[in-house]
């Protein structure tokens, strides 16, 4: 008997012996080479010894035997210490180490055959090792597949159908059903226990192994045939709903003298079973399209194309829009109608081909078109004829004891066109229940106002009804046909608001598109930018200090106000207080605020001016005045109430002065009166010679008062005469 079966037996009784192993073992002493000194208190290995069965040790190579793939060896490892002279299993704190792991492996003691050949086996624990050597062999010396009880071919050539079947060998032992078995090529070939099936054309390589010993083959799969035929041939078409197509297959020997019907055989499939299936030849249209029918039997393969068309262009269903009802109403009957590819039409309403669905039956259920409310919601019911599919909305609704709309009245402009309003139900529970679609609208005058689509439009000036029925419940809203606006207007475009105070709403003047202006403040609805602004029905009140936009909405046009909330102004200054200039001149103001708190504002901006007389003076712009004519008036603006007002003296523009005389020549002692004229852009000359102010260069020679003139001494003079700006002098010579 060899050592592998030798060593299979004593496996076997392995367990019930293992206890003796340390009594049975073959022990090798071996002295520890010391290292370093140890210190008096330091653990030293005074004895180690490995441990493991007699069956594993082969005498003849004074080895430890293991074979590739088959039997795990364990080695244990007893030591002996300075502390204690008993010895311990310290198997699990050593460290292992092969000398060659591509013949022998060793992990915690446990050794495994990885290929023909010796390894050294170390153990290593508190610096002390000891070694062992390990021989790994294979279980047989070679495997051998076996076809027939002939050794098998390296390769093979088989056809598609063809049955074969492999046994492995090793050595002279049967060893198939203990070999593991794979195929490089699941799609060609696949194999199990020496049992291989034929899948398609091509190569793959069959493979046998056991104990880390292997042997294949190569298989040529070929078809046993040179083609495969569906009849008919040509391209297909086909209508949904209609019988359905049935294929023939066929195959061709690869002589070509001879043929087989394998339609029942084959293999088929569809590219696109949403298109059309197919079973054992027989081709079923279900949708518009095409799809190819595809057909393979032992290797040879062919394929139809399928074009399937709906006997009909469309499906139609009467009424066409969604159905609304309340659980109470009697069931609707609606109609399928289908358009043929000639123009004709069919009613398929009750046709046993027409399936009618509802996608929810809890709402409502559908019979032949027939549709029975069951109750409260909604559900789609839908006709599936030939191909063609058509679906309509069904909304059921509960019964309502009254109904109502949030706004009695509206109001248009013509051509304007808004939806109609929005009608709500109250059931028997006390819910609201929108039920705007449920209700039958009515104008009361056409003229004015009609009503299309789930919407009223406007056609001319005036007032209508707008009346809405379901059951036996009325709701009736009044319509008013303005004139379209084409501008608003607000009589102020920037309000100051006192906090805390409340304002009225400035007026809103709609500039309609014949170009007449109407008064609409009464019709508008206002809405703020912001929360800092709290409306009323007739006035607003700021509540913050902020700028918000308020907005007039009137028909389709709107006009924003800019409000800014602010503290209260307790006081006003203008700077000048009286205004003076000539016609064509200007002059800025300035104006300052004082808060409740302290804090000042500049105003000038703000104040809104207003000239008492638009012939004097005019606003050149919100901070400065222009003149126009000569006159008198006031300059007046106000800020949170509180009005200031400036005077306004607009003079005629001086051009020139003119005096009487040039010069003079006048002895000691006599006197002379020269007369000023002002000349003005107005055209009029004016007296000025008392108004003036008059001077002189030299009173020991001249003096001057009002214009007259008296002579002092010899010498020479200048009088120097000066009004509105402007001067003019005269040269005086006294003898």
């Amino acid at each position: 008997m060899n050592l592998y079966l030798q060593s299979r037996m004593s496996h076997k009784i392995r367990n019930v012996r293992k206890w003796l192993a340390a009594t049975l073992a073959l022990t090798l002493f071996m002295t520890a080479i010391a290292g370093t000194a140890a210190y008096a208190a330091e653990e030293t290995v005074t004895n180690m010894q490995f441990s493991y069965d007699s069956a594993d040790y082969d005498t003849a190579s004074s080895s430890i035997k293991v074979f590739v793939e088959d039997n795990k060896v364990e080695l244990l490892v007893y030591a002996t210490t300075s502390s204690s002279t008993i010895q311990k299993d310290v198997t699990a704190d050593t460290t292992w180490k092969s000398s060659n792991t591509a013949n022998v492996k060793v992990e915690k003691g446990v050794l495994t055959g990885v290929g023909q050949g010796s390894a050294t086996i170390s153990a290593t624990y508190k610096g002390t090792t000891i070694s062992i050597k390990a021989t790994s062999s294979y279980v047989y010396s070679s495997v051998t597949l076996m076809q027939n009880d002939a050794t098998a071919a390296a390769t093979k050539d088989v056809e598609l159908g063809q049955s074969l079947e492999f046994t492995l060998k090793g050595d002279s032992e049967d060893i198939t059903d203990d070999a593991v078995w794979s195929t490089s090529s699941s799609s060609i070939a696949t194999v199990e226990n020496g049992v291989v099936t034929l899948k398609g054309i091509g190569t793959a390589t069959i493979t046998a192994k056991h104990k880390g010993k292997s042997d294949s083959i190569v298989l040529n799969v070929t078809s046993p045939y040179k083609s495969i035929s569906i009849s008919p041939e040509e391209t297909q078409e086909m209508n949904i709903g209609y019988d359905d197509l049935e294929l023939n297959a066929s195959v061709e020997s690869k002589s070509g003298s001879s043929s087989l019907d394998v339609t029942d055989a084959a293999e088929w499939s569809s590219s696109n079973t949403n298109i059309a299936t197919v079973e054992d030849g027989v081709v079923t249209a279900v949708g518009p399209g095409t799809a190819t029918i595809n057909v393979s039997y032992k290797g040879v393969k062919s394929s139809v194309l399928i074009i399937v068309r709906t006997a009909y262009q469309a499906i139609k269903l009467t009424p066409e829009k969604e159905i609304n009802v309340q659980l109470q109403d009697e069931p609707v009957q609606i109609q399928a109608s289908v358009q043929n590819n000639d123009s004709t039409s069919d009613i398929i309403t009750t046709d046993s081909d027409a399936v009618w669905t509802s996608s929810n039956p809890v709402a409502a259920t559908v019979s032949k078109g027939l549709i029975t409310p069951k109750a409260v919601g909604e559900t789609k019911i839908s006709v599936a004829y030939k191909g063609l599919t058509r679906s309509i909305t069904v909304n059921v609704y509960p019964t309502v004891s009254s109904i109502s709309v949030e706004e009695d009245e509206l109001e248009g402009f013509i051509g304007s066109s808004e939806d109609l309003p929005e009608v709500i139900g109250k059931t028997f529970a006390g819910d609201n229940v929108d039920v705007s679609k449920l209700i039958k609208w009515t104008s009361s005058n056409e003229t004015i106002a009609v009503i299309e689509d789930g919407k009223w439009t406007a056609k001319a000036l005036g007032t209508a009804t707008l009346k809405g029925v379901v059951k036996d419940k009325l709701v009736e809203v009044k319509l008013t046909v303005h004139k379209k606006p084409v501008k608003l207007v607000s009589t102020n475009k920037d309000i100051s608001a006192i906090i805390g105070k409340e304002l009225p709403y400035p007026a809103i003047t709609a500039i309609n598109e014949d170009g007449e202006e109407e008064d609409v403040s009464a019709h508008v609805t206002w809405s703020s930018s912001s929360d800092n602004l709290v409306l009323k029905k007739d006035t607003f009140k700021g509540i913050e200090a902020s700028t918000v936009k308020l907005t007039a909405q009137y028909l389709n046009k709107s006009v924003l106000v800019s409000v800014k909330i602010e503290e209260e102004i307790v006081k006003i200054t203008v700077e000048p207080e009286k205004i003076q200039l000539y016609p064509g001149s200007s002059k800025s103001v300035k104006v300052k605020g004082y808060y409740k708190s302290g804090k000042t504002v500049s105003l000038t901006t703000k104040m809104n001016w207003q000239v008492s007389n638009t012939n004097l003076a005019t606003m050149k712009s919100s901070s400065s005045v222009k003149a126009l004519q000569v006159g008198s008036g006031k300059l007046t603006g106000s800020y949170q109430g509180i009005a200031v007002t400036i005077s306004i003296v607009v003079s005629p523009k001086l051009k020139s002065l003119v005096l009487s005389d040039k010069s003079l020549t006048l002895a000691a002692g006599q006197s002379y009166s020269v007369k000023l004229t002002a000349n003005y852009t107005t055209g009029e000359p004016v007296d000025a010679t008392e108004s003036a102010v008059w001077t002189t260069s030299k009173s020991s020679v001249a003096t001057v008062k009002d214009g007259k003139i008296t002579a002092v001494g010899k010498g020479s003079a200048t009088i120097k005469a000066s009004f509105a700006g402007k001067t003019v002098t005269i040269r005086v010579k006294v003898k």
